[in-house]
């Protein structure tokens, strides 16, 4: 696909969030090869695909990618389209205020001040000319009016999985809704609580800042991680942009945009998502989209005749049986087997503690 973009006056800048480990996907995802680099969407890599939807809306010259250090040569294999430079690695990880603020300045730098959209490499959005047109609009929509675009998904159940968004009246179409309020993971009660109130929706975590904005709000609610950022940034291009990044990164606070930023705004619009998404934050997210292999089976695998009802299999090329089993994640690699429950997938997470704190760095 042409890296030239469908209007070329477009003034939309994205950054591209790439620095997660993807722990709930272990054993497939491991630290230098993480969720994101790996082929769990549509057939690319997940951060592949997320280039591949904003590349016709905003050019290959309006793309930068922020990961780690530890996956900076593998996301450079995976996008040989963008120059070294636009992928820039943080030294050590400050989770996404950080990333974001070092993000949207580059590209003011980079492009000057504009409309600029967060989107996490490893989302899965299986129709993109949806999500493009959207987010056009939400780009113009930052431009006229400044401010912060959020994306909020109509809840398909009531999940404890996903933060929610609370609005003024439910979205209908593009119409743009008010914000209210950001909302933690809830317990159940209060997951179906939101849903029958038809006002929440999931946070997707995609955001279109104008980023004269941005920078507004981190000055004021988190000062110190604007000033740290200032050196890099105005470094960037330059031989000292990699030292000054490693000096900010020392002493840099560690915390998410949500709760550095939009969990303090006086107010935020949202958009209702019309395209298809997940965060896929886990393996049972994942076999949603997986191949449908009869009987509630998912997976990447040569099923042989069995019984086996609601279960989700990842071992491409193998042969497995499933025999008088229900429910279970089997995660088949060369050094590693995982099989669990269904409900307890979001507890992978366990796993790659456990193996951290013994020192198993071979397995992480």
């Amino acid at each position: 696909m042409s890296g030239k973009p469908i209007d070329s006056d477009s003034r939309g800048f994205c950054v591209i969030m790439a620095g997660g480990r993807g722990t709930r996907f272990w054993p497939l995802s491991r630290t230098c090869r993480p969720k994101q680099l790996l082929p769990l969407g549509l057939g690319s890599s997940l951060l592949r695909e997320t280039f591949e939807r904003v590349r016709p809306l905003v050019g290959d010259d309006r793309i930068l990618v922020v990961t780690n250090e530890a996956q900076a040569d593998a996301t450079a294999a995976e996008l040989p389209e963008l120059p070294r430079e636009r992928i820039v690695a943080e030294p050590v990880g400050r989770n996404t205020a950080a990333c974001a603020a070092l993000g949207v300045g580059l590209a003011a730098k980079l492009a000057g001040e504009g409309p600029v959209a967060l989107l996490p490499a490893d989302h899965l959005i299986p129709n993109p000319d949806i999500f493009r047109d959207q987010m056009a609009a939400a780009f113009q929509l930052a431009d006229a009016d400044g401010g912060v675009i959020t994306f909020g998904i109509p809840p398909r159940q009531a999940s404890t999985g996903f933060g929610y968004i609370e609005v003024d009246e439910a979205p209908v179409g593009d119409v743009v809704a008010a914000g209210l309020r950001f909302v933690e993971k809830p317990d159940a009660d209060t997951a179906r609580s939101y849903v029958e109130s038809g006002r929440f929706l999931w946070n997707s975590g995609i955001f279109v800042w104008h980023s004269a904005d941005l920078a507004r709000e981190m000055e004021r609610h988190e000062p110190e991680i604007s000033r740290l950022l200032a050196e890099p940034i105005a470094a960037y291009g330059s031989e000292r942009f990699t030292s000054a990044l490693g000096k900010a990164y020392e002493t840099c606070p560690a915390v998410s945009i949500d709760v550095a930023v939009m969990e303090k705004l006086d107010g935020f619009k949202v958009m209702s998502a019309r395209y298809d998404w997940s965060d896929l934050g886990s393996w049972d997210a994942w076999s949603e989209f997986a191949p449908d292999l009869g009987d509630d089976n998912h997976g990447q695998l040569r099923l042989l005749a069995g019984d086996g009802l609601g279960n989700t299999v990842f071992a491409p090329g193998k042969a497995v049986a499933l025999l008088g089993v229900e429910d279970l994640i089997v995660v088949d690699t060369d050094d590693a087997l995982l099989i669990c429950k269904v409900d307890a997938a979001q507890r992978i997470k366990e796993i790659t503690t456990r193996l951290e704190s013994t020192g198993e760095d071979d397995l992480l």
